[in-house]
């Protein structure tokens, strides 16, 4: 037991678990678009490991308070070499993109960049650019680098998941109340634990909305919309539960293997309802 909670506290403090959410999410975007990337997919994972592990050597470098200043200082190395692997691979895909794909890395690279050193002061700028980041990051580097028409389908898919990000991170401006408190303004700080938790249920709905409007317009298939809903339901149950847990563990793994659960449930339903049809057609031979 001891060996698994080492491994998840080493996967989720070295930046590993949230390079593999990121990528999930990702994925799950081929699969509601039936269009894949390799390159990309490599891309998202490794940038995430380098932007991350930079922004956090940045701010403890800062003097800013964080849960993880302990880990990050007796396994600075290991984080150098993490940077350095996720920089040197993330740049050997970007050269091969096209110039609308690296347009769209350099507005969200250069966002993630300045955004230990002073972004994030602006009022609510925290959650914005996170939920702008991830949308670009695990969507829309996919539609364009393969030339996906961008029509009101995929504008509606990039708003929910906007939405999808938006709702799942207030949970941890929730956990980080007491290190954000002297010196940013954040929905929960600003507002308070219970209407945070409102503000990101409505979001969640909104975004569940799109999708039973892109379903009944059949923009999306039923078997990708049933597949969607269990996230839906689990992503609701981790936020309502926020407010009273104090475990770090139970952000930085539960609240962000929802990530994972979207892409496993996608992944599942499409697989499972597809043998059932072909059962039923064979059957009906």
């Amino acid at each position: 037991m001891k060996t698994i909670k080492s491994f998840l506290n080493f996967s989720i403090y070295s930046n590993l678990f949230v390079s593999v959410c990121v990528l999930v999410l990702a994925l799950s975007s081929e699969i509601l678009f039936g269009s894949s990337n390799f390159k990309i997919s490599q891309f998202v994972f490794f940038a995430t490991l380098f932007i991350y592990n930079f922004q956090r050597i940045i701010r403890i470098s800062n003097g800013h308070h964080h849960s993880r200043k302990d880990w990050t200082y007796k396994n600075k190395n290991l984080i150098y070499l993490l940077m350095t692997i996720g920089s040197v691979l993330s740049f050997y895909w970007f050269i091969d993109f096209n110039i609308n794909t690296q347009i769209a890395i350099v507005i969200s690279g250069v966002l993630s960049i300045l955004y230990p050193f002073g972004i994030r002061k602006v009022p609510f700028s925290k959650i914005f650019v996170i939920s702008l980041v991830w949308t670009i990051s695990t969507m829309l580097l996919l539609v364009l680098e393969n030339e996906i028409e961008i029509s009101q389908n995929i504008i509606l898919h990039l708003l929910s998941r906007f939405l999808f990000v938006f709702a799942i991170t207030i949970p941890f401006d929730i956990r980080d109340i007491k290190y954000d408190q002297n010196n940013l303004k954040t929905i929960p700080i600003v507002f308070g634990v219970k209407k945070s938790i409102i503000i990101s249920l409505v979001s969640l709905l909104i975004s569940e909305v799109i999708f039973v409007y892109l379903n009944i317009k059949h923009l999306l298939s039923l078997t990708i919309f049933i597949g969607i809903i269990p996230t839906y339901i689990f992503s609701i149950y981790l936020i309502i539960n926020s407010s009273n847990k104090e475990s770090d563990f139970y952000f930085s793994f539960w609240v962000e293997s929802l990530s994972i659960i979207f892409y496993l449930f996608l992944s599942l339903s499409f697989d499972v309802i597809n043998h059932i049809l072909t059962f039923t057609a064979i059957k009906n031979i």
